[in-house]
């Protein structure tokens, strides 16, 4: 594995062939090592990424792990992967070879994370240290799958970080409507709160809205984009998931309350967006004024729960719910809202002793 160093730059390079995944023969050069030993490395790294290898460095397996996940998932998806390897796993793992790599590094890895405070000097909540493990794990199990890794040491290690805690916040229609009292109608905010309370959209779908997305003669809203920030620029993107593209009925004092903000915009295009402001300002509203209303403090997420709570305290289907909301499946409303269904088993009871009765 020859290396060579050029004199004008005083620097060294590689320069070798390679075979690619399509089966063609190709050159590669890269310049720039300050030292023989870092070039030789790279090309070794680089020829184990070509050849299937699982003895290449964890840094470059991420690097390959990411570029699939940029290929076939959503870019929020992949920013957000991107942002919790580079932050709070590849400091740890980067210059290891991967089949190096065991289930007791693992644990001590864990260790370290479980003690590790985030940018508000806290610890990090059990939840996001799952996250943090599970896309490690990921990684893992991409190099398992496609690059001959015998084993996943994340699945022998376990997690010792704790699990997410299922918990759900949600206010009644009682409490909504005193936080709602707070602002004046003619707010920006007071229309934008009505519909993410009443209608049960993400706040990704509200900031993506147009006005061409109302139609106020059937009464509905077109779900069919969602607004996000990724790496510091405005994306419009499609839904969530493909059940997420879906019209939601509105009533009519939902209407008029749309109609109402719409007339004080001055010149309102088409396709510009009708709700602008940023979530960090919609969840500073919603604390400030859930203070005045003296309610307990919910996420701007949570009042897409109370829209899903409310429904069901009016006696609607788990169906119906997750056609609302845009959920994939039904099963995905149930593992959320299971709770909240009531218990119909006396009804049942009641239904088969009639049943028995009738039939003697």
């Amino acid at each position: 594995m020859p290396s060579y160093y050029d004199e004008n730059s005083k620097n060294w390079y590689c320069i070798f062939y390679f075979t690619d995944w399509t089966g063609t023969r190709k050159q590669k050069k890269k310049r720039g090592f300050a030292r023989k030993k870092d070039a030789q490395e790279w090309e070794r790294d680089f020829l184990a990424r070509q050849s299937v290898n699982p003895g290449m460095k964890f840094a470059s397996m991420a690097e390959l792990y990411l570029q699939d996940k940029q290929e076939h998932t959503k870019q929020i998806t992949y920013q957000t992967k991107k942002n919790r390897i580079e932050k709070w796993i590849l400091p740890y793992f980067q210059d290891q070879q991967v089949d190096k790599i065991t289930a007791a590094n693992i644990r001590a890895w864990q260790g370290e994370i479980k003690n590790t405070h985030g940018a508000n000097g806290k610890p990090l909540s059990p939840g996001y240290l799952q996250n943090i493990v599970t896309e490690l794990s990921g990684i893992f199990n991409f190099a398992v799958r496609f690059y001959g890794l015998a084993v996943n040491p994340c699945v022998v290690a376990g997690n010792t970080v704790g699990k997410k805690q299922k918990s759900l916040s949600f206010w009644t229609k009682a409490d909504f409507d005193k936080f709602i009292d707070t602002f004046q109608a003619s707010d920006e905010r007071y229309t934008a709160f009505m519909l993410l309370y009443y209608t049960g959209m993400r706040i990704g779908e509200l900031q993506a809205l147009t006005l061409a997305d109302l139609d106020f003669k059937k009464g509905m809203i077109h779900i069919n984009k969602t607004y996000h920030i990724i790496a510091g620029k405005p994306v419009i993107t499609p839904p969530k998931t493909a059940k997420s593209t879906r019209d939601i009925f509105i009533p009519k004092f939902l209407i008029d309350c749309l109609k109402g903000y719409i007339g004080r915009l001055y010149k309102p295009q088409q396709e510009a967006r009708l709700f602008d402001l940023s979530r960090s300002a919609y969840a500073s509203a919603l604390k400030q004024h859930t203070e005045q209303a003296g309610l307990k403090q919910i996420r701007v997420h949570d009042l897409r729960h109370s829209h899903a709570s409310l429904l069901i305290e009016l006696g609607f289907s788990a169906l119906l719910v997750s056609e609302r909301l845009g959920h994939e499946s039904v099963s995905t409303t149930l593992n959320i809202y299971s709770h909240l269904f009531p218990s119909r088993q006396s009804e049942v009871v009641d239904k088969l002793e009639r049943l028995y009765n009738e039939g003697k």
